[in-house]
């Protein structure tokens, strides 16, 4: 099988090949049956071309057995899948797993497309997926590696399950808060303050690491990540100043419906094309989500309203941030981002959109995901708006972010006003650490409703 697996930069690709090396030599396998490539510096396909044959003849002098190919960033060399083609269509990869890592997700996906009945026994797959994504760690995962107490009290829930995550947000679509979701209730505390340090760090391990072990991010993986972002746009073609003034419209607009129109106030960008194409690359390269506003009476997005943009992860908005206004010291200034609370709400926020697009990627996976048609925001004539909608089991299911202690009833007109299209569960109201259940929804803190995700 050829396998791809993409993901943003610095989440650890690289580091799960090499686990997945020394995994194949624990396991007996002959070290000349495993050739690694990082393809950064490889100047062409023809070049590409040449050092697999290489290894491919030189393996097959000691075996015929299956061997193992990984080539790492491959999407840096252009036109890379000319040279897997030509290999395949030569019968060279007879025999031969192939593992194609890659930080944008067009390049991959479009490239893989191009190998349409040259990608192996992909038949023999259990979910019949070869193209993986590989993302910075979620909050349930983050949770995991830091507090062992609350990942017994979830095994012993089973809230790791993806169907049981499932059972607990059909109940509280329903109005119901479920018997593990009150067993959650005594960590509370906890969990609010891991999503404190999530909010600092992201899913990204270099900065786990870092703040876990120092108490502070260092500058430098801040900067890596930029340096390595800013490599990458330029690439495809993209220019300096365009991508910083992007992000900080970006930034400015964050969680606001924003139009691609609009987007372009305040900068040098002439055209709401351009700032539409840095904004794709921007997510192609797993730094930002956007989502559509919701046409209620057909169930799609309206694509040609306001659009409302997000990061993908937490420490990667302040890497970004820091870059975009010319900052002096980007762990400092994340800090005093985060003591602002609307500040912090709109990053919040930016993680909940998030959490929602893998839950349903999770709930039905598929090669042809999109989570364009799966998630949205909706306002009502009355211009009052519900942050997220999705559909679950046939009816839609509106979810509002409250970062606030207190709910009262006006903060949830919002979703009466959407309840009443009728074909809708019961709202979620996504709290700061308020349970609360109300006629038209249940409240929920966010720590705990990003668990389920």
């Amino acid at each position: 099988v050829i396998y791809s697996l993409r993901g943003p930069r610095q989440v650890g690709k690289t580091t799960l090949l090499r686990l997945k090396i020394r995994e194949l030599l624990r396991n007996g396998v002959d070290c000349r049956r495993i050739f690694y490539w990082a393809c950064d510096q490889v100047e062409s396909f023809e070049k590409m071309t040449s050092i697999i044959n290489g290894y491919l003849e030189w393996a097959r002098r000691f075996s015929k057995d299956r061997l193992y190919l990984f080539l790492d960033e491959v999407s840096a060399v252009k036109d890379w899948q000319r040279s897997i083609k030509y290999l395949y269509d030569m019968g060279k990869l007879k025999d031969c797993l192939i593992v194609l890592t890659g930080s944008h997700s067009l390049d991959l996906v479009k490239a893989t497309e191009s190998l349409a009945g040259r990608r192996g026994e992909v038949d023999k797959l259990v979910d019949n997926i070869p193209d993986k994504v590989f993302l910075a760690a979620k909050f349930s995962e983050y949770v995991e590696t830091r507090n062992v107490e609350i990942v017994k009290v979830l095994r012993s829930l089973n809230l790791l399950s993806t169907r049981n995550r499932l059972r607990v947000l059909h109940d509280l679509a329903e109005g119901k808060i479920p018997d593990c979701i009150h067993a959650l209730k005594p960590y509370s505390k906890d969990l609010e303050g891991l999503l404190d340090d999530y909010l600092v760090t992201g899913g990204v391990p270099r900065a786990v690491n870092s703040y876990i072990s120092r108490g502070v991010i260092p500058d430098i993986v801040y900067s890596d990540y930029v340096n390595l972002i800013l490599r990458d746009i330029t690439r495809w073609g993209g220019n300096e100043i365009y991508l910083r003034q992007i992000i900080q419209r970006g930034i400015e607009t964050l969680s606001s419906q924003v139009s691609w129109n609009a987007l372009k106030d305040g900068t040098e960008i002439s055209t709401h094309d351009t700032a539409r194409w840095y904004v794709d690359v921007l997510k192609n390269s797993f730094v930002v989500s956007y989502i559509h506003q919701l046409n209620r009476d057909k169930g799609v997005p309206y694509y040609r309203k306001a659009k409302k943009i997000y990061f993908e992860d937490p420490f990667i908005f302040h890497a970004l941030r820091w870059w975009a206004f010319g900052g002096r010291h980007p762990f400092h200034e994340s800090m005093e981002f985060l003591k602002d609370s609307e500040d912090k709400s709109k990053l919040i926020e930016s993680v909940v959109c998030n959490h929602m697009i893998r839950l349903l990627f999770n709930l039905e996976p598929s090669p042809q995901f999109d989570y364009a048609t799966r998630l949205f925001y909706w306002e009502s004539s009355k211009k009052r708006e519900v942050d997220f909608v999705t559909k679950l089991e046939g009816a839609f299911l509106p979810i509002e972010l409250k970062y606030q202690s207190s709910i009262q009833r006006n903060d949830a007109y919002s979703i009466i006003d959407f309840l009443k299209g009728g074909k809708a569960h019961r709202g979620i109201i996504v709290t700061k650490d308020t349970f609360v259940q109300g006629r038209s929804y249940i409240g929920i803190p966010v720590s705990i409703f990003l668990l389920m995700a």
